[in-house]
């Protein structure tokens, strides 16, 4: 399974021009509402880590409204992409790299459902780990059942794995998380496809 992981990046890699033309790029208000409810917990002067940050579109609201980011992408072509538009970012890959520590929050907007079962249970360990006394994770995942592999969007193969409520809020109670939050929001395409998974929790 690392291998497709290796994909989706890789595919990542040869469609970050398509992938910005079929993305939004301003935030949306459910997830502006999600993140200004994560961000009324933290101080202006917190250590926030984002994890997958694309375009940087969820980095730029952030960062308007005061705070500082750590930008990174397992992708170097978005890393490439923020950092000639001004962005300072590194690459990290959240399955096989250090992610640093002493964060007050983690955040990974559609990112974490291109990991499988196993790889997200280390990954939310390795954030937990990451985090200071009381840090938050935030992030999102698709809700559904299974996983698959589809060229859908941009004509390359990605990985995807779906999760109910019930599930990740196992996992993250299991690996140590507490105060979980898990909001259902329909997706902007509307019906056709999976609604969204709005997660967040405390260490």
């Amino acid at each position: 399974m690392g291998d497709i992981n290796n994909q989706t990046i890789d595919s990542y890699n040869k469609a970050v021009d398509k992938y910005i033309e079929s993305s939004p790029q301003i935030v949306r208000a459910e997830i502006k509402s999600w993140i200004d409810k994560n961000l009324k917990h933290l101080d202006k002067s917190a250590k926030i880590l984002e994890i997958g940050s694309g375009t940087g579109k969820d980095a730029r609201y952030i960062m308007s409204l005061g705070y500082e980011m750590v930008l990174t992408d397992a992708s170097k072509g978005f890393v490439d992409f923020l950092n000639k538009r001004g962005n300072k970012a590194h690459i990290l890959n959240a399955i096989t790299d250090d992610l640093g520590d002493y964060y007050d929050m983690v955040f990974a907007d559609a990112v974490f459902l291109h990991f499988n079962k196993d790889q997200l249970k280390r990954v939310l360990e390795k954030v937990f780990e990451s985090l200071n006394p009381n840090g938050r994770i935030v992030f999102s995942l698709k809700a559904g059942k299974g996983e698959e592999i589809t060229n859908r969007k941009l004509d390359v193969s990605r990985y995807f794995c779906y999760w109910d409520k019930k599930n990740i809020n196992k996992l993250l109670e299991v690996t140590g998380y507490k105060n979980i939050q898990v909001e259902t929001v329909e997706d902007y395409r509307g019906k056709t496809r999976p609604d969204w998974l709005l997660i967040n929790a405390v260490k």
